[in-house]
């Protein structure tokens, strides 16, 4: 026995004869640990804190997203219900207009909403703002209207014949031309206008209720009125059918990241509230998604899952310990002991991390699957000390002579596996391993206190060993035992083809709980890209335009499209006529009759060109030129009410004529939704702004080889130009810190494997017996992978942690047998038998971590931590049984070889010896030699 290994006997020994004074002070440090952590430890939900902000990529990911909170956005999907549908315009509007009114009006949980940009801004219209291959079209539409602007707008010249006012002169020219479709359409509209006109005199005429829209009339889909209709970009669309679009609403929370489900109950929220507005619209599926909705679902899910295998795992861990040391108390015991363990963590977390984070919160299913396994090792050997002895003090020495070294060595390698994540730039893992480090720390101080305090005021009733039977010869052994190391061999050898075939998923998606519908929906959207970032428009634009040739790049977005449509428009003014606009005509009473007349006149012209809307238009006219000639309207407020609609009409003319000439362009003066998008002023100096141009790609970025394809390609010809800034947005951001999760994932590995070898060979002493002990490695998780393999299990970027884990949790099984076999050595009374209680602790904590993780796989949603969980509990049952099948029938033919070589040595005449040993002291049945059991 070693001087700690002494002193750690001697601190025991102080327990054991003040248990009570122990309990007390352990119940005060468990209440300080509890009531911190319930005043200070918070849950953060944000997940830019799982990196570390001092690697440059993640820095300028971080400045980007704060000059450019969109990132943030939760969007509202409107979508056909029927895929082969195409809804009229009005109905999406309709939509549209409604769920955003009923978020606005939801200020607890909405910081803004963003529907409709708008397009008629005199001094930046929207309309510059669009794609410049889309542009020349939109202008073209909107000269179409120049013929009508010329109508309502100028002086008449040879056109006054047709009519005193604009609206007789308006119905006068269409009688001389035959109406096509979609001049019916206007019409019929410009017709209900009037009638709701005069019908309804008192009422001032607005723009979309008796003025026809005119940036409504006449746009093919959404898009053109400034909503954002994209196309749905699901990867499992059959690209032969017709493109499928959706109608997106942004969205922005007022975030609340103070819990794990806080921001989950704002989205619950945000959702609710669109559910109930989209039952008015069957004709459309409405349903949220965005980065805020994906966090927050799983952040409910991680909850569920979490609490539901903790809460289970306990119940089922609690059964095998009754099961396996036959004895309730000794199962209260153990998971009293484990909670004060894990009420103390919570301190540690305080003291140390100051919160937890997405990953830090399953460091319960850790301590429960890990943490325990220290508990029951001692309980075992507690079991089968106080049945050979009375005193607590010599139970308790013995119980840390013999398994304070393992148990010691087991949790400090562990412990190591968690803590060595500090020292890469995953600051998720890294902050777990702290907490999950120093917890399994105090598992084992609570079972060098807690637990020994509790048995020795309350000692379980444990039937005493009878003197003849404490001891006995151990068991026959033969070669045949050798057999299972060799089919565990060819067992591995076997696995080798299924092996390879274990591959790596590094799909972000896939690790999400598959059917959410913000898990469906995030695919149709184009939710990646690239961004640069420069207060420098030439720079932007040496970039665009090296970017342009990229193959993997789909389309860029910057403010440089508003410059070059006003060049546009600029390059061909001279084919825009210049409109000399004049104050409408005012309608007189005197003018109502010829107003009449020239509405019957119309009618009569629709009516004869035939067709269903027409008739429809025709009989709207002569209800108007009815309305207008009774004798019991009021002329004068008649008179009055149709100047005022041909005044804003007028009106809605010119601001849509003022998109074809606008301004020099001021960024100051663009619509703000648009402005926040394209150019930020934050961190900035006063009055100087830094533009984004934003990088879309061509295929779809939640396969990683097609982000490495674009990311790369992208930074390799923006690195080219000199003087560049560098590639920062979503897309780069997620390529590089899942690059970097995986390397660190391989330093963690690597760094767990030094500590442990160093570690466990600090304790044994010997190269050859650490070789042994972590030979159970080696042995164990090749089989793990081989398994994967047969079962198509992928590695990903939640269980890939489960390399380092599974170092080490699963070495304390060699390292287990291993003193199991030193203490057979050392002390041959101690006799290994077929069923040793060593044999038995190892079977019950093998089986605790397992059933542990395992009910993460069983009972998860989130695909992650099933994964996990799965990864997790095969890893330890392959540890377990490399342990079982090859290390301990070695070391147990190892102990009987000794024993014989032992015998020759001293006695020339074995064969005599061993006959009258075995007379002497025969070899005890097995119901007697397992008594110690």
């Amino acid at each position: 026995m070693g001087f700690v290994q002494r002193q750690l006997v001697k601190g025991v020994l102080w327990v054991v004869k003040h248990p009570r004074f122990t309990l007390a002070g352990a119940g005060v440090l468990l209440g300080v640990c509890v009531a911190s952590a319930a005043r200070w430890l918070t849950v953060s939900t944000d997940q830019n804190n799982l990196f570390s902000p001092h690697v440059r990529f993640f820095r300028d990911y971080l400045d980007f997203d704060r000059k450019f909170p969109e990132n943030q956005a939760i969007y509202v999907v409107i979508a056909p219900a029927d895929a082969t549908a195409q809804p009229p315009v009005e109905q999406w509007v309709a939509a549209a207009e409604q769920i955003a009114a009923r978020l606005r009006r939801m200020p607890q949980y909405v910081q803004s909403v963003l529907a409709q940009t708008p397009l008629d801004v005199p001094a930046a219209p929207g309309i510059l703002f669009q794609d410049p291959k889309a542009f020349p079209d939109t202008v073209d539409q909107v000269k179409e209207l120049i013929p009508l602007a010329q109508t309502w707008g100028e002086k008449p010249l040879f056109m006054a014949v047709l009519g005193r006012t604009p609206m007789a002169r308006f119905m006068g020219g269409l009688s001389f031309h035959t109406p096509d479709a979609q001049t019916v359409q206007f019409l019929q509209a410009v017709c209900d206008g009037w009638l709701e006109t005069v019908r309804y005199p008192g009422l001032p005429p607005q723009p979309g209720k008796q003025v026809p829209d005119l940036m409504t009339i006449g746009a093919d889909d959404p898009s053109q009125l400034g909503y954002s209709y994209v196309t749905d970009q699901d990867p499992d669309r059959n690209p032969l059918d017709p493109p499928r679009h959706l109608l997106l609403i942004s969205v922005y929370e007022k975030e609340d990241q103070s819990g794990l489900t806080t921001e989950a109950d704002t989205i619950d929220a945000i959702r609710a509230a669109v559910a109930e507005e989209a039952a008015a619209f069957k004709q459309f599926t409405v349903e949220v998604t965005g980065r805020p909705v994906l966090d927050a679902d799983q952040d409910r899910t991680t909850d569920i899952d979490g609490r539901r295998a903790e809460i289970i795992a306990m119940a089922v861990i609690f059964v095998g310990l009754v099961l396996l040391l036959r004895s309730i108390w000794l199962a209260v015991v153990a998971e009293a002991s484990l909670a004060v363990a894990i009420g103390w963590t919570f301190g540690w977390a305080t003291a140390t991390v100051h919160q937890l984070n997405l990953l830090s919160t399953v460091f319960l299913i850790a301590l429960i699957g890990i943490g325990m396994d220290y508990l029951i090792q001692i309980l075992a050997a507690y079991r089968r000390e106080a049945r050979r002895y009375v005193r607590p003090g010599a139970v308790w020495a013995r119980v840390f002579r013999y398994v304070g070294p393992p148990v010691n060595t087991a949790c400090f390698g562990a412990a190591g596996a968690f803590l060595v994540s500090v020292f890469t730039d995953f600051r998720g893992a890294a902050e777990l391993g702290i907490i999950a480090g120093g917890g399994l720390l105090l598992c084992l101080l609570s079972g060098y206190t807690v637990l020994p305090a509790l048995l020795v005021l309350f000692p379980a009733k444990l039937k005493p060993y009878p003197a003849s039977k404490r001891y006995g010869a151990a068991p026959r052994r033969t070669a045949r035992r050798l057999a299972w190391p060799l089919i565990w061999i060819a067992a591995l050898l076997a696995g080798i083809p299924f092996a390879m075939k274990a591959n790596f998923n590094s799909n972000l998606l896939d690790l999400q709980a598959p059917n959410l519908p913000s898990v469906k929906l995030i695919r149709k959207l184009q939710a990646w890209e690239a961004v640069v970032l420069s207060g420098d428009l030439d720079v932007l634009r040496k970039v665009r335009d090296a970017v342009r040739s990229v193959p993997a790049v789909g389309r860029t977005e910057s403010i440089l499209d508003a410059y070059d449509n006003r060049a546009f428009l600029v390059a061909h003014a001279s084919e825009l006529p210049k409109i000399k606009w004049t104050t409408p005509t005012g309608i007189e009473p005197a003018d109502l009759p010829d107003l009449a007349a020239h509405a019957r006149g119309l009618a009569d012209h629709l009516a004869a060109a035939g067709g269903a809307d027409a008739a429809s238009a025709a009989q709207s006219l002569r209800e108007f030129a009815n309305e207008i000639a009774s004798a019991k309207a009021d002329q004068a407020a008649t008179a009055a009410a149709l100047s005022a609609w041909q005044d804003v009409f007028v009106e809605q003319l010119k601001r849509l004529m003022a998109m074809l000439n606008p301004p020099p362009l001021q960024v100051s003066n663009i619509p703000r939704s648009i402005r926040e998008h394209l150019a930020s002023t934050v961190d900035q100096p006063k009055g100087q702004y830094v533009y984004a141009l934003y990088i879309e790609p061509k295929e779809d970025l939640w396969k990683r080889d097609n982000l490495e394809r674009f990311v790369t390609q992208v930074e390799a010809s923006v690195a080219a130009i000199g003087g560049a800034p560098r590639v920062t947005g979503i897309a780069p951001d997620i390529y590089h810190s899942t690059a970097a999760i995986e390397r660190a994932f391989y330093q963690a590995t690597a760094y767990s494997l030094v500590l442990i070898f160093v570690l466990v060979l600090i304790d044994l002493r010997s190269l050859p017996h650490t070789l042994i002990a972590v030979s159970v490695l080696a042995l164990g998780l090749p089989m793990l992978v081989a398994l994967m393999g047969l079962f198509k299990v992928s590695w990903n970027f939640a269980n890939f942690f489960a390399l380092p884990i599974l170092i080490g949790a699963g070495h304390e099984y060699g390292v287990f047998m291993m003193h199991r076999y030193k203490e057979a050595v050392h002390n041959p009374r101690r006799v290994w038998r077929r069923r040793d209680p060593a044999d038995r602790a190892l079977l019950l904590c093998a089986f605790v971590t397992c059933s542990s993780f395992a009910f993460f796989w069983a009972l998860g949603h989130h695909k992650g931590l099933k994964s996990l969980g799965l990864v997790m509990a095969l890893g330890t049952l392959c540890i377990y049984l490399a342990t079982i099948a090859v290390v301990r029938p070695l070391l147990t033919w190892r102990l009987e070889h000794r024993r014989v070589r032992a015998l020759a040595a001293t006695s020339p005449a074995f064969e005599v010896v061993t006959a009258a040993a075995e007379a002497a002291c025969p070899i005890l049945p097995p119901s007697a030699a397992e008594a110690g059991n």
